[in-house]
């Protein structure tokens, strides 16, 4: 079985058995849907504002890093919770999207402002904001 570097046997239990399979459900909820050139509506800006992780620290780490470009028109971010926007990156496998988090990415600056965020936490970080199916993630 080819052993995958982000799914390691030194990360959690919680990462493995819960947030791997958010991230495949996500993964495969929005592949099914065709890419689409749709922008975000006042609706979904107002909705990312109002999204939280329902873990406390995690919550604690996007209000103080993550919301100040994933929540904001004209920060070419993508929205938090609008398909639309996480699609295409979704598309690039979690392991691109953690490298790009972690290093910075055209704008994005390295760990996202983040300098206390795990791998793990910037993972489950991505797949909150990737998710579109409720308010409340990871």
């Amino acid at each position: 079985m080819e052993k995958r570097a982000w799914l390691d046997t030194s990360k959690s239990k919680r990462f493995q058995l819960i947030l791997y399979p958010l991230v495949v459900a996500n993964a495969i909820a929005i592949s099914g849907c065709e890419s689409s050139n749709a922008k975000p509506l006042e609706a979904d800006y107002r909705r990312a504002e109002s999204l939280r992780p329902s873990d406390t620290t995690l919550a604690q780490k996007y209000e103080r890093s993550c919301i100040a470009c994933h929540t904001v028109k004209g920060s070419n971010a993508p929205l938090a919770g609008f398909s639309g926007d996480w699609h295409p990156r979704i598309k690039q496998g979690m392991p691109t999207l953690l490298e790009h988090a972690r290093n910075g990415f055209k704008a994005m600056p390295a760990r996202g402002y983040c300098n206390d965020c795990s791998d793990e936490e910037l993972s489950a970080l991505i797949a909150f904001m990737s998710a579109s199916q409720s308010k409340e993630g990871v």
